[in-house]
């Protein structure tokens, strides 16, 4: 899809929308208006024992999408606890998240829990979550959806906020080499769009160690190091990666700084040890833009309680690109 043009009045984007041939009216968006990315970190043991957490997540989103300008969700994985084994787990997952259908837009990056077995995770084998939640059948039609990889097991959706375009990327545990030169292909593809990327298991944060170093399951895959090393490190519009999976680290979060000299925003959270397998905490990542600063805020719906301590909140600076003269092919 592509824009013929694109200008700055007095500090509101005005952006010509279109369809085919770019037609259509035009619609102001306030380019100095804060806007909010979630996260919503593993909700396994919502989905086994406490639905009522995971639906309160939800409906916290959808009830406050405005007034937080929520822009995009994103779950780091483990939606379920049993693997394969219980469709009652999966039901669950399916109706929470559907409570963001036609509100906002998100994605969702496959956990080890998500797949059939221990031994699917190890081989790639996700029935029960490509029944639920395969991303071509769930986000058809979607204007915001970009696309999956031939497994389905990776995705990617578009997003703007605060005069800024964005791509954001849902990629397999232990991503292997095919998912990330599937990755790369979709970076090329929109260079001009400051990218995230959301994958289960990525950093570790305890004992002194950042990123993963070994693999979680699959031995054809990569660890958090190696996809580093292979694509995060090299794709200069790359500055922020979100994950989960270690929940008795809980938060961890470090800025690395890439081959281009562009700082990326790693960030872990994962609340399964704590209190009621997470207490409903989720993290809310605010932009604004006119302080170009990124803010981490901790919080709860179920408490009604925002966490923050050094870990939970803090703020780094925003880098943003520069704005293209015109939008990318899709």
């Amino acid at each position: 899809m592509r824009c013929r043009e694109r200008c700055i009045q007095c500090g509101t984007l005005l952006i010509l929308l279109s369809g085919i041939g770019c037609s259509g009216p035009a619609a102001k968006i306030d380019a100095r208006r804060p806007f909010s990315i979630v996260m919503l970190p593993d909700t396994q043991i919502y989905s086994e024992k406490r639905p009522d957490l995971f639906f309160a997540q939800t409906n916290w989103i959808r009830q406050n999408r405005d007034k937080e300008n929520i822009v995009f969700v994103t779950h780091v994985g483990d939606l379920v606890q049993s693997h394969g084994y219980k469709p009652s787990e999966w039901k669950v997952a399916d109706e929470a998240m559907a409570v963001l259908d036609g509100v906002v837009p998100y994605g969702i990056a496959i956990g080890n829990h998500d797949y059939d077995s221990d031994e699917g995770a190890r081989k790639g084998i996700a029935t029960m979550y490509l029944r639920h939640f395969d991303p071509d059948r769930r986000f058809k039609g979607r204007p915001w959806y970009g696309g999956a990889s031939p497994n389905r097991l990776n995705s990617y959706q578009l997003f703007s906020g605060g005069g800024a375009d964005f791509v954001i990327l849902h990629l397999e545990l232990d991503a292997p080499d095919d998912a990330l030169d599937w990755a790369k292909a979709v970076l090329d593809r929109h260079p001009t769009r400051s990218a995230i990327m959301t994958t289960h298991s990525y950093l570790r944060g305890d004992a002194g160690v950042g990123r993963q170093t070994q693999r979680e399951c699959r031995k054809d895959g990569n660890s958090g190091e190696e996809m580093w090393q292979k694509l995060i490190r090299r794709s200069p519009q790359v500055f922020m990666v979100l994950c989960g999976h270690i929940g008795s680290v809980g938060e961890y979060h470090q800025i690395s700084q890439n081959d281009a000299g562009v700082n990326v925003l790693e960030m872990l959270a994962d609340y399964q040890d704590r209190e009621n397998g997470g207490d409903g905490w989720l993290r809310i990542i605010r932009f604004v833009p006119a302080g170009n600063e990124i803010q981490i805020r901790t919080y709860s719906p179920v408490l009604d309680r925002f966490e923050t301590d050094a870990k939970s909140q803090f703020a780094v600076p925003w880098h943003r690109r520069p704005m293209p003269c015109c939008a990318e092919a899709r």
